[in-house]
Parts: C-alpha cells; sequence; structure tokens
C-alpha cells in the first residue's frame, strides 16, 4: 500500500472517516500521522476481548442479562458508525473490547479491511471472518444488514457457546437460513428463536435495518425477564 499512491490516498481517507467517529463505545483514533511512513494512534483500552471473555464462562455461555447489555453497547457503536456511513464488515468477538469495568469498546472500523481489500485486489478474494459474514458478503456485496447479520451471529454465540452456522455447509445453511434455533441449545431462551431468524436471515432486507432494532426485540423477546442495565 505504501509503494501505491492511490492505495495510500484510499487508505488515509477511510482512516481519517473511522477517525471522525468519536463515540463512547468506539475505540478512537486520536492520530493520522502522514510521513514517509504512515502510522495510526489509537486508543489504548485495558481489558480483554468479548471473545476471551466467553471463553471464560461456564459452557461458554454468557447470562442472558449480561448479554444484553453487551449487546446494547455494540449495536449502539455499529448503528453510529452507520450513521456516518461506515460498514464495519467484520464484526466478531474478538474485535470487541471489554474494557477493566466492562464498558465496551468496538474495534477494527474498516481499517484493517481496507489495508487488505487493496493487497487481495487482485486475487478476488473477499475480507471478513467466513463464520460471522453474511452471505452478501461473501458474494461481494456490503450493506448496513450485513453488519445486523453479524451482530445476530454475536449474540447466538454468546447465549449458546455454539456458532449458528459451522462446518461445511456452512454457505448453504446460511443461504437457506438454517440453523439449530437457541431454544434447541438453551430451552429457556425459546423466545429469541424468532427474533434470531429475522437477524440471520439470507436476505438483507428481510433483517432488522438497525443494530439497535436487534437489541431491542431481544429484550422485548425476554419480557422482563431481563432488566436493561442502567445506561451510562
Amino acid at each position: 500500500m505504501q509503494a501505491n499512491p492511490r492505495e495510500r490516498e484510499r487508505f488515509l481517507k477511510e482512516a481519517e472517516l473511522v477517525a471522525s467517529l468519536h463515540h463512547p463505545h468506539i475505540v478512537d483514533i486520536y492520530t493520522i500521522i502522514k510521513d514517509a511512513d504512515t502510522y495510526l494512534v489509537f486508543e489504548y483500552v485495558s481489558g480483554m476481548t468479548l471473545h476471551d471473555v466467553l471463553n471464560e464462562c461456564p459452557g461458554r455461555r454468557m447470562q442472558p442479562k449480561r448479554a444484553l447489555e453487551i449487546l446494547r453497547q455494540i449495536a449502539e457503536a455499529v448503528d453510529h458508525a452507520h450513521g456516518r456511513h461506515v460498514i464495519h464488515r467484520d464484526l466478531k468477538p474478538s474485535n470487541v473490547m471489554l474494557a477493566d469495568g466492562g464498558w465496551v469498546k468496538v474495534m477494527d472500523f474498516g481499517i484493517a479491511r481496507q489495508v487488505m481489500d487493496s493487497l487481495l485486489t487482485t486475487t478476488n478474494t473477499i475480507v471478513g471472518t467466513p463464520v460471522y459474514m453474511a452471505p452478501e458478503q461473501a458474494m461481494g456485496a456490503v450493506v448496513k444488514e450485513s453488519d445486523v447479520f453479524a451482530l445476530g451471529i454475536t449474540l447466538y454465540e454468546l447465549l449458546t457457546g455454539q456458532l449458528p452456522f459451522r462446518g461445511p455447509a456452512e454457505m448453504n445453511d446460511k443461504l437457506e437460513g438454517r440453523f439449530t434455533p437457541v431454544s434447541a441449545v438453551v430451552p429457556d431462551l425459546g423466545a429469541l428463536d424468532l427474533v434470531l431468524k429475522k437477524a440471520l436471515s439470507p436476505r438483507a432486507e428481510d433483517r432488522y435495518r438497525r443494530c439497535g432494532d436487534l437489541y431491542q426485540a431481544a429484550l422485548r423477546a425476554l419480557d422482563g425477564s431481563v432488566t436493561p442495565a442502567t445506561q451510562r
């Protein structure tokens, strides 16, 4: 990228756009240094990734109340970015930090993806993490609802300890909307079956429009059995 002025300029524009995403639940870019080399100075977050926190939970399952509070904060961050025309494209637990004290920070908004896109353009390689990737993204089309899909998979994983789509039939299952309902793994959470069916719909237009809509639907489905934490 550094050797290609056009790609470097493209990357810097993307970095400046992401750097404008000032939000309590997004890792800040403090400075973009445009020198002989290019450097990004990120906010330091002390804590653990959501992936690592989940691995420490009994059975790799998080209590619904905690999972929904994390979901709320991720949704606020992603919807803020969408409002400024930034799609995350690689939303997953390892790209979410739980800072000391439990405060959520979403990272990797497009920056790493832009670098990899530049490097892989000639190979027609789709960048992202396949198991969290919406079917249209795997085919090269990315929309805001692609992030809703990835967030739906994240919620499913937080609550069940499993991924809804995996194995050699993963892509076909996504295209057919075929996965094990949450209720088959955690019977007490059957109210979320329809919520996740909508979030993980093969068709982007059939999903929730906003990540916040997914959070609200999940909260309503659990109907008072989960009390939302006080908003900060």
